[in-house]
């Protein structure tokens, strides 16, 4: 595969999913019901609305979407939150453009809900006018085995620089890591077996994640080992327990360690961002392969979307019992970055993924009473640009909840 460093650009099928509104909208077991009311505020009616275009062949793809609910006054608007979408050509970051254009520029998103036109507002973080709380909780998976001994003290240190940027900003973010790779001890039926998870922090702040990359005494791939946090003692067990059952490097079995256990905010954008040098080896377990992130029904939307600093050779890469990395990438509309083996000249404000924060998007719409019905409802994403070189969709299904 012949990728440009800052490529991350491939075409992603159309992927779908059944998901219930209320499972991302609150703690509880209660069906969100969005009620009928007046057309809210800034948002264009539907009437204004015109059908998704028929975009041909992708050309780019569209970042997994977080969807939650929003009330105002008696009017409820459902939100999509997504990162930022760059030009294939330029890797300039799109500036979307809802219902009607803006006056400036036509029109660039369309947004349909079984195949009906939805009138759609459209907010661009980049234009950093104070409206709206981008909300991004990012988890680093840092791959820790020997063979990241050149990189993994560089790795730290730009983590850390690049995330007191981010908390600097205008972005609310938090933070999680999970170190995995090591040996942990424990065979599963097959003495290839037994690698896993070793060591995590939850969802935090920035200086809490200082501490747990620099501030224990330790270096190289040691800043990665080890627990830290209020839940030090739980962690340590699930992952002993159950995630050290690969045949290697698997970033996978570190991805579903954080989705499952981490304590991710209400609302907020998952953005995680995978290092490693090698593939990814299941150890012949479907649910830690790829293969896995790739189900939508395993990995919806709302789940997060996963980007790739790479620093191996694609070329040396064992395919016939390891995956290809990226792939992660490529099935949820992340980007990919390959740096040297040694990550020297690198910085994370390089990486693509602080653009695609950086350019992130709120989209808006509402009117939603006749899909409450307690089925599950397509939801539709069209992203075609004025110049027509950028064209992506995306095709995902909410329940919406009944009256």
């Amino acid at each position: 595969m012949n990728r440009n460093k800052f490529r991350g650009l491939w075409y992603i099928p159309v992927m779908t999913l059944v998901v219930s509104l209320s499972a991302c909208l609150g703690s509880g077991d209660e069906t969100i019901v969005l009620e009928e009311g007046k057309p809210a505020h800034g948002i264009p009616s539907d009437d204004d609305a015109d059908p998704n275009p028929e975009i041909g062949t992708s050309t780019t793809y569209i970042p997994n979407v977080n969807y939650t609910v929003e009330n105002s006054g008696n009017d409820a608007i459902v939100r999509l939150d997504m990162t930022g979408i760059q030009d294939p050509d330029s890797y300039e970051w799109l500036k979307l453009v809802g219902t009607g254009g803006n006056g400036v520029n036509q029109q660039n998103v369309w947004v349909s809900v079984d195949g009906k036109p939805k009138g759609i507002a459209v907010y661009n973080n980049s234009d950093n006018q104070g409206e709206n709380a981008i909300m991004v909780d990012v988890v680093f998976l840092v791959d820790n085995s020997g063979s990241m001994g050149d990189e993994a003290d560089g790795i730290a240190r730009d983590i850390v620089t690049w995330a007191g940027e981010l908390s600097a900003s205008d972005i609310d973010v938090k933070f999680g890591c999970v170190g995995y790779g090591g040996n942990v001890g424990r065979q599963y039926g097959s003495l290839v077996n037994g690698y896993g998870v070793t060591g995590a922090l939850n969802i935090t702040d920035y200086m809490e994640l200082n501490n747990f990359l620099n501030n224990r005494s330790v270096t190289n791939t040691s800043r990665t080992k080890g627990y830290a946090g209020d839940d030090t003692s739980e962690l340590y067990t699930i992952a002993e327990n159950s995630y050290s059952r690969a045949g290697g490097e698997c970033g996978v079995q570190a991805l579903r360690f954080a989705d499952e256990h981490f304590s991710f905010r209400l609302g907020a954008n998952r953005v995680y961002v995978n290092f490693t040098d090698d593939a990814n080896y299941p150890g012949g377990d479907d649910e830690i392969s790829v293969s896995y992130v790739a189900d939508a029904m395993n990995w919806n939307t709302n789940k997060g979307t996963i980007h790739t600093v790479f620093s191996g050779s694609s070329s040396s890469l064992n395919y016939s019992i390891g995956e290809a990395p990226w792939l992660l990438s490529e099935y949820t509309g992340g980007t990919v970055m390959e740096v040297s083996p040694t990550f020297s000249g690198v910085t994370l404000n390089s990486l693509p993924v602080t653009g695609a924060m950086q350019n992130s998007y709120i989209i808006r719409f509402t009117n939603v009473s006749e899909f409450m019905d307690g089925q599950s409802h397509e939801v539709k994403v069209t992203i075609l640009s004025e110049d027509g070189r950028v064209r992506a969709e995306k095709i995902f299904y909410i329940v919406f909840g009944t009256v």
